[in-house]
């Protein structure tokens, strides 16, 4: 068993997009913990008693020359989260993504530094896959503007990795979900979040198509664990998949809100099968298997929180502001 307190005692940690949705409860996590934390932002934060803030723009080469010459570890969850708004401005998200990788590795190249990088990667660059489970031997086949993107990151951060410029895992994460300090601003993310709040307004949910497709929906606690499970594995160069290992339809997982909240309003709703928009990427109708193996066996992680309990929790969370 990982002992986590004893591996990140005094480790001096940077967290790039901490004011993000998977951001702040890292934050939140590694404040418990006897380290140095620093958070990287683009403009100024709510202080938190005992972290430091840094004001960067991370496209910038100094700013990572400051990040990495006070690191020993480097969660990377900064640049675009969105789908659509890579689509949108493909050379936007390009930048937001590749500078800072680029910067970060020159930085550590040139200062002689070895930290040790996680990089938030996506489960969607696998693609439309046709053999299941998806494990990390699956061949990438990005078909969206930001999976090539997040591909691109990992390849360059993995080419330094086996330089011994920098020490690497890149998580590949499935649907993330629960409540955290920051909701997810993209309209892509956060969808059982916006489901949940839709049902205690009285709403009724719209599910596209005939809600079979199969998502694997990994509870965000289990997701900040992976992080630091990671972070302090001692395994040089690796890429992990994050996820719960169990695959749900989403009008399945949909229904299960319904039925949590109506346990709480006393109203009960109907899920909907509405046809799809037209202008929807194809990579909202694939399926996804996976195996989270190789991340237990190499840095001895594995999920704890059952969709259930799971889906209790983000109920739980968003009827706190509920009135009958």
């Amino acid at each position: 068993m990982t002992d986590l307190s004893k591996q990140l005692a005094d480790k001096v940690i940077v967290v790039t997009g901490a004011s993000g949705y998977i951001g702040s409860s890292l934050v939140n996590e590694l404040s418990k913990y006897s380290v140095k934390l620093i958070r990287i932002s683009r403009k100024k934060l709510v202080p938190i008693f005992g972290i430091e803030d840094w004001i960067l723009d991370l496209n910038e080469s100094s700013s990572w020359s400051k990040i990495v010459g006070e690191s020993d570890i480097i969660f990377h969850l900064a640049g675009n989260t969105s789908i659509y708004e890579a689509e949108a401005n493909p050379e936007k998200s390009l930048t937001s993504t590749l500078f800072p990788i680029t910067n970060l590795i020159n930085s550590a190249r040139f200062l002689g530094c070895t930290p040790r990088v996680i990089f938030a990667s996506t489960a969607t660059v696998y693609g439309i896959t046709e053999t299941f489970p998806v494990t990390e031997l699956t061949k990438p086949q990005p078909i969206t503007m930001y999976d090539l993107h997040k591909l691109f990151a990992e390849q360059q951060l993995s080419m330094a990795s086996h330089n011994s410029i920098i020490s690497l895992a890149s998580l590949r994460l499935a649907n993330v979900y629960g409540p955290s300090l920051t909701e997810s601003k993209a309209v892509d993310r956060g969808v059982l979040s916006k489901v949940t709040k839709t049902r205690f307004a009285g709403g009724n949910l719209k599910v596209f198509g005939n809600g079979s497709y199969l998502r694997d929906y990994v509870y965000i606690d289990d997701v900040v664990s992976a992080f630091l499970h990671a972070g302090v594995t001692d395994k040089a160069e690796s890429t992990f998949n994050v996820a719960s290992g169990i695959s749900t339809t989403v009008k399945e997982v949909f229904n299960l809100i319904s039925i949590e909240v109506e346990k709480i309003t006393g109203v009960t709703g109907v899920t909907e099968n509405v046809s799809w928009p037209k202008d929807v990427n194809r990579i909202e109708k694939r399926n996804y298997i996976t195996s989270f193996e190789k991340i237990k066996s190499v840095a001895g992680w594995s999920p704890k929180i059952s969709l259930e309990e799971g889906i209790r929790r983000l109920v739980k969370h968003y009827s706190e502001g509920y009135k009958k």
